[in-house]
């Protein structure tokens, strides 16, 4: 009885996925304030990178689910976290992201400060005053809203349907290029890549550059 030879694999071939296999998604750890940021997390990652991450959500979260939460509750969570990885958190150079805004929050930007620079594994994106300011901008007529109340209101008038923690529609997150080009025209040559963003404007875009560059190695190309 003859033995049966492995066929091996030229070199061209390593590293690619053989014909009906499903590519393991990349976990994105996030920390973040509210049902909203959660909401727009999720369609973002499945709608401008489809297929290629899945977000890990750290602690409790959300104000709408009645268990109200400030930024020192989510440096908390994302250390707990970290511990709870252990050495896998090591391993996989693991990334947390914080996600919040500063409204209410100033009193802790300093355990912010200190969380940052412990390390490049710790990341943030704030927005000043709201989510809701960094969603207005995707529409043709954005505003500046100076405080979390005054973005909510204003963004109900560009879109009457929504409501916190509503679903991210995909026409949204189309429009996430033109978002980031107009957070670039109101910063000008201010840099906003510190622990407490500029006035008005949202740290998302540092977010969504980091997403952009790790889908890129895994042979994604922006649309558009």
């Amino acid at each position: 009885m003859t033995s049966k030879r492995r066929t091996r694999r030229s070199y061209r071939d390593r590293g690619r996925r053989a014909v009906g296999t499903r590519r393991i998604r990349e976990e994105v750890h996030l920390c973040v304030e509210g049902a909203s940021e959660e909401q727009y997390l999720r369609a973002l990652l499945d709608h401008r990178y489809p297929g290629h991450f899945t977000p890990k959500f750290v602690g409790r979260r959300g104000r709408g689910r009645g268990c109200g939460t400030s930024l020192i509750n989510l440096l908390e969570a994302a250390r707990k976290h970290e511990e709870t990885m252990g050495g896998a958190a090591r391993q996989t150079v693991m990334v947390i992201w914080i996600i919040c805004d500063v409204d209410q929050n100033e009193v802790h930007r300093e355990a912010l400060e200190r969380w940052r620079r412990e390390g490049d594994r710790h990341r943030s994106a704030l927005q000043s005053a709201a989510l809701e300011g960094w969603l207005l901008q995707h529409f043709d007529t954005p505003r500046r809203p100076s405080t979390a109340a005054e973005a909510i209101k204003l963004l109900s008038v560009e879109w009457s349907r929504y409501a916190k923690g509503c679903d991210i529609p995909k026409w949204l997150i189309q429009r996430t290029d033109e978002a980031c080009r107009r957070e670039e025209q109101l910063l000008g040559r201010r840099d906003n890549s510190g622990a407490w963003p500029v006035e008005r404007s949202s740290q998302m875009p540092a977010l969504i550059g980091y997403l952009d560059e790790r889908a890129r190695q895994r042979g994604w190309q922006a649309c558009g």
